[in-house]
């Protein structure tokens, strides 16, 4: 039987080392153009070559989580006080199955906007439901996941797939 997640893990780890070995290409390559000054550019190989070491970069480079983000990934946002039946029915609204629960922070120059965890549809089934709580008045606060992992957009696709893969090999008494 294939393990998916092993052979996707291992071709990350070959995308890894080809990026890894193109970055190192282009800085030997952009150490020689210091080296040789800014008459290597006017030489029409070696401006081909300076443009084919560029987009062979450009081809290599690990994208960062921004690629993958735009207006339709923003995460549906609720209040830690709104209540559970609110929370299901923008979860509807917006085709989700998870929403982050945000809390401003007080700072220097105003409330900054934190996340302070995250509430699924399966936290609705095992935490509201089968504890036999109300809906209607339970604060999603009470029944989230407090302080999820989470990842900045500057961090690399790649990176963040080996973060989420060493989540799973991780022992299940942490993730639900």
């Amino acid at each position: 039987m294939l393990d998916i997640t092993k052979v996707f893990h291992e071709a990350l780890g070959k995308v890894e080392r080809s990026s890894s070995a193109s970055e190192k290409l282009y800085n030997a390559l952009a150490g020689v153009q210091s080296e040789l000054g800014p008459g290597m550019a006017s030489n029409p190989q070696a401006a081909a070559m300076l443009a084919y070491v560029d987009a062979l970069r450009e081809k290599t480079a690990l994208p960062d989580l921004t690629t993958v983000m735009d207006s339709r990934t923003q995460p549906a946002t609720v209040t830690p006080k709104t209540t559970v039946r609110e929370v299901a029915k923008l979860m509807k609204e917006r085709r989700v199955t998870a929403v982050c629960v945000m809390e401003n922070t007080p700072g220097s120059d105003g409330a900054h906007p934190k996340i302070a965890g995250i509430f699924t549809s399966k936290d609705i089934v095992l935490r509201v439901i089968a504890a036999g709580l109300d809906a209607g008045i339970c604060s999603v606060i009470r029944v989230m996941t407090p302080h999820p992992d989470t990842a900045p957009p500057t961090m690399t696709v790649h990176d963040a797939l080996k973060k989420m893969h060493s989540m799973y090999d991780q022992p299940w008494t942490n993730l639900r």
